[in-house]
């Protein structure tokens, strides 16, 4: 079975069809959520989920616009959050407040952040001490987003996968990252699709989101 996985589209639509389109076929398409947030397009981005059937779990920008809590969220991030409250239609918030906190499909278990909440950072850079966080999964393969940046582990008999960030890049390249696992070899692999990051960053200075959120698209950052 070959799975396409995405994670922190963060309302780039314009990313995301780059990366849908870059895919090609395969058999199912998992998302680690924030599949809203920082960028203009949340609606497109829901729409071009939809359309492609992808299965998404929650993230924490998720679940900050479903509740409206945004009180671990900076200034800055707030106010991208309450600008996508305020432009989602009802069915495609209703489309996120559907969304589990968790995923698992033929042996490959899926959250947004760590095991044990959303907004968890998985960042530890000690290999045994990472692998410890996912001990208490009997699963094959295990997917994360939430650092916006992609990484492989094998854990034992585990392989721990992030694919990095399809709407907001944080490893210093700007291009949309993405992954594919193939269950019959157990292959993964990191992707890079170029997008048109000026189109987003117009968007965003259009909306009147931060200017700051446009700036750091260009550098991966």
């Amino acid at each position: 079975m070959k799975i396409g996985l995405i994670a922190d589209v963060h309302s780039n639509a314009v990313a995301l069809e780059a990366v849908l389109k870059d895919m090609g076929p395969v058999d199912a398409i998992l998302c680690a959520g924030d599949i809203v947030g920082y960028n203009p397009y949340p609606n497109e981005t829901v729409e071009l989920l939809k359309k492609y059937r992808v299965k998404c779990v929650r993230g924490n920008y998720d679940n900050a616009v479903v509740t409206g809590d945004t009180q671990w969220f900076n200034p800055m991030a707030t106010r991208t959050i309450r600008w996508t409250i305020d432009n989602l239609t009802r069915d495609n918030l209703r489309f996120i407040e559907t969304l589990p906190e968790h995923i698992d499909l033929n042996g490959v278990t899926v959250y947004h952040g760590g095991p044990s909440r959303l907004k968890e950072f998985v960042y530890e850079n000690d290999h045994e001490r990472f692998c410890r966080i996912f001990d208490p999964f009997e699963v094959e393969v295990v997917v994360f987003g939430h650092t916006h940046v992609p990484r492989v582990e094998i854990c034992g008999d585990k392989t721990i996968l992030n694919p990095g960030s399809v709407g907001q890049p944080r490893d210093g390249d700007p291009r949309a990252s993405y992954g594919i696992w193939d269950s019959e070899t157990g292959k993964f692999d990191i992707r890079r699709v170029s997008y048109d990051v000026k189109k987003v960053q117009d968007g965003i200075i259009e909306a009147g989101l931060p200017p700051f959120m446009a700036d750091r698209l260009a550098y991966g950052k």
